[in-house]
């Protein structure tokens, strides 16, 4: 039976005068490949702040994991891997520094997943953070990310620096992940390529306010997968598509 994991009611995020979110609802269950879409300052990133406490609603309320984010109870930070360009790593560590720091604050952290995904991306541990390039490093990232063995995987675009191979890997490692119900994820991207091969859910965004919030076959609405960025195109601007 799917569990709940990701809370939304009546959620909005304002910032002086403008909204950012506006009256936001949905629930996530377990098991999820939630993607959240919309055009720049739709909000996604605002979205994906507030699940991770970094920033306070305006009004309604938001739980992930059971907790209000900005509680900040370590026993669920632990069960959360947010993945972000927003992290950054110290350039004059090494691969495996970065990775032997991160694995100190996850109990359940597997060196097997580690030693595995090391191989999968093609990542030299050995190698100075500083030496790798934007996608080298957000494979570093990864590799740290899901060690952890997370119930919960938040992503804000780090896709559009991944090259090819690289996105691919990442978005089958993750669809398995939510195949086995072990894991649900909430994806922020602008990239649509495949997207509907592996989500299961759609947020779309437009001004901070929720076009659709379906499952994907719902959103599709007996179209063909292939019209999904032609369907996302007509939500957001339907006088032009």
């Amino acid at each position: 039976m799917p569990q709940e994991i990701i809370n939304i009611c009546q959620l909005s995020y304002t910032l002086g005068k403008k909204t950012i979110l506006n009256k936001l609802n949905g629930t996530v269950f377990s098991g999820a490949f939630l993607v959240v879409l919309g055009e720049n300052g739709a909000g996604k990133t605002t979205l994906l702040d507030l699940m991770m406490g970094f920033r306070r609603p305006s009004n309604g309320t938001l739980t992930v994991l059971g907790e209000e984010p900005l509680q900040d109870h370590w026993w669920a930070r632990q069960r959360i891997t947010y993945l972000s360009e927003k992290v950054d790593i110290p350039g004059d560590w090494s691969v495996q520094e970065f990775i032997t720091f991160h694995q100190h604050f996850y109990p359940q952290y597997s060196k097997e997943i580690e030693d595995n995904l090391l191989k999968v991306f093609r990542i030299d541990s050995q190698q100075r953070v500083g030496n790798l390039s934007a996608g080298q490093i957000r494979r570093a990232q990864i590799v740290a990310g899901l060690a952890i063995r997370p119930e919960l995987i938040v992503i804000d675009e780090i896709s559009a620096v991944l090259d090819i191979v690289g996105r691919r890997k990442l978005m089958q490692i993750l669809w398995e992940l939510c195949q086995s119900r072990e894991t649900t994820v909430v994806f922020a991207t602008n990239i649509l390529e495949d997207i509907v091969r592996y989500a299961t859910h759609v947020l779309l965004l437009r001004g901070g306010q929720a076009l659709a919030f379906d499952q994907m076959d719902d959103f599709l609405d007996g179209h063909a997968p292939e019209d999904f960025s032609q369907l996302i195109v007509e939500r957001l601007e339907p006088g032009d598509a």
